[in-house]
Formats: structure tokens, sequence, C-alpha cells
């Protein structure tokens, strides 16, 4: 067996203002944790300790006891820079909102993000589109409103005024408290969706931070780096798994591809990794795990769609690859259930 939990309790990652809004409902964050299944201390009823792995428990505990539809969404317009520790600080002191975007979205896992965005920019159009949306199952509306929601009121209060959406897409159907999503987005708004997208102005990159100071910025975002090192994950790593997970839907990442991206020769890219201490193939089974098990945990897509979605043309050969992954067969990795705070640690090689 190759899994293993892996703690970091470095960040407030945003749900704060989640336990509050529930809170308002009468619904304790123990109570929460308690139904997430995740271990809390008595010291701070009011804020429990969790580790970012516990997020999507938290979430599905929190949609199942929530009373509201409007929860989520509502919950995320409470966010506040506090929320999320020193990455909301390194974002609101940043010098420019392009430095700010840049940081943030290189270090989205630690803003809690439990999916992957990637960015592009079409004209004066930037998008952020979340990569493999359907791997969180029955919770991904609910993840999609409070991550959305308190995106919109975090990246408002770095710019210092309303962040300019132009439009978001949906890949679900029209909920019925759709009225809420346009007082809180106030843009266009579409649903069943074949892609999970966030449209929005890109002029605004060229803003700047109305709460600027470089030294703050610069103690805060090595206090980021700091703990992203702990971790294991280098910003060559990150970078990698980012490209890696964009590209499994149906096409195969390569290390000439990822090399091309990242803007190295294939020979100076593999021995990058080498000093790290890890290889491309690693990092790439890595991310198709990852990928596969939220499959299998989250939905009741088919093991030859997943495999389709990793990268696999033969089904067979995803079989093979999972087994040696994880030790065990897809279909008797989905009966036991195997996913709540699991991280991957690949053999190497």
């Amino acid at each position: 067996m190759v899994i293993q939990h892996q703690v970091s309790r470095d960040l407030p990652l945003g749900v704060p203002a989640l336990f509050e809004e529930l809170e308002e409902q009468e619904i304790s964050a123990v109570s929460i944790c308690d139904a997430a299944g995740v271990p809390h201390s008595s010291r701070d009823a009011s804020m429990p300790t969790f580790v970012a792995d516990d997020l999507p428990a938290i979430f599905r505990a929190a949609a199942k006891l929530a009373r509201n539809p409007e929860t989520a969404l509502r919950a995320g317009q409470r966010q506040k820079i506090s929320n999320f520790g020193v990455y909301g600080f390194a974002l609101v002191t940043s010098e420019t909102f392009a430095d700010a975007f840049r940081f943030g979205l290189e270090n989205i896992d630690l803003a809690g993000a439990v999916m992957h965005i990637t960015y592009r920019r079409e004209g004066a159009v930037g998008i952020l589109q979340t990569q493999n949306p359907l791997t969180l199952g029955s919770n991904l509306q609910f993840v999609a409103e409070f991550w959305r929601s308190s995106m919109t009121a975090l990246l408002s209060e770095v710019l210092g005024q309303r962040f300019p959406s132009f439009a978001m897409y949906f890949p679900y159907r029209t909920p019925r408290h759709v009225d809420v999503y346009r007082q809180v987005f106030d843009c266009d708004l579409h649903f069943g969706c074949e892609t999970m997208e966030w449209h929005f102005n890109a002029e605004v990159l060229e803003e700047h931070c109305p709460n600027a100071d470089l030294m703050t910025t610069q103690v805060c975002q090595d206090f980021c780096e700091r703990i992203v090192s702990a971790r294991g994950q280098s910003k060559l790593q990150r970078t990698v798994r980012s490209l890696c997970m964009t590209k499994t839907s149906g096409a195969v990442a390569t290390a000439e591809s990822v090399a091309s991206a990242i803007g190295m020769s294939v020979r100076t890219f593999h021995r990058r990794l080498a000093d790290e201490g890890i290889s491309f193939k690693a990092l790439l089974d890595e991310t198709r795990f990852s990928i596969a098990s939220e499959y299998l945990d989250n939905t009741q897509l088919g093991i030859e769609e997943i495999a389709g979605r990793c990268g696999y043309g033969d089904v067979s050969n995803f079989r093979k690859a999972f087994k040696r992954w994880s030790g065990t067969s897809p279909s008797t990795y989905r009966s036991r259930h195997q996913s709540a705070g699991l991280t991957f640690i690949p053999r190497g090689g």
C-alpha cells in the first residue's frame, strides 16, 4: 500500500466563514466536525483544528446539516482576509492586482481549494477553469457556491472594489435559489454547462492594490513558501502537477510537453526534478491516482469512463496502473470507500 495521511495545520483555509454562517442556524462547528468524522479539540469549540485533507468531508457535512439552501453562497460573502491567514495578507498587500492574482493562483491550495484551477486569457477576458469538477460528485454544487462566493469576496477586498465578473458557467442544473446567485455574482449565469468557468474583465490585472505593502507581502509570501516546502511541494513540482492535471482529461501529459510549457529543455527538466528527489513519472502517477480516486469515491462513473478521463485509452492498462499505485483494483478501492484524508505518495522512478 502506498497511501499515507498527510497533515497540515498551517492556515484557516477560509472555513471560519462557513462555520459562522452555520452557527446562525444553530449548527455548531463541533457538530459539523462530528458529522464529518473529523477530530477536534474541545479547547476551542468555536473553531476546531482540522487539516486541509478534511475539507471535502467538512463540506459534505455542512451541506447535509445546513437548513438553508443558500448557505454556501451566504457563507462565502462573509469572507475576510484574516480567514485565509498569511495567504490572504500576502494577496491584499501585493503591489498590483496582477501580482496578487499570480501568487494566489500559484498557491491556491493554501486557500483551501479542493479542486484544481487553471487560468487563460482570451483578449480582454480572463478565464478561470475548474478541472475535473465532477470528481466532487453530489458535493459539487455546495463547494462551487462556497468557493465562487468566497473568491468573489476575497478578490474584491484585495482590489478595493467589486471584482468585475462577466459570466459564470456551472455543470449542474439551475438551482431554485438562482436569485441569490444573481445578487452575489452580479454577472451572466449559465447552468448545465460542459465546463465550469469564471469569466472576468482581465484589464483588472493592471490595477494597483490599495493596501499595498511590499515588506508585508514579502514576509507573508516567504512564510507561505515555507509552508509549501514543509509539505514537500516545490514550486516546480506544483507547476508540473498543475500541467499534468490539466492534460489528464482525455489526453496524456508527457515530459516533453510539460517541459515545453514550463520553458525548459527536457534534459534540464529531468535534472531539476532529480535534484528534488522525484521523477516526472512519479508526479504523473500521483496526479492520475488523485483524479481516479476522486472519481471512484465521489461519482458513479464506470471504470472505463474514469480510465479515459485519466488519460488511458485502454482500461486494462488503467486497472494495472491503479493496482500498482494503491495495491488494489479500482472496483475494490471504490467498495472500501478509501478516500477521505488520504494522499498518494509515489514509489518513485
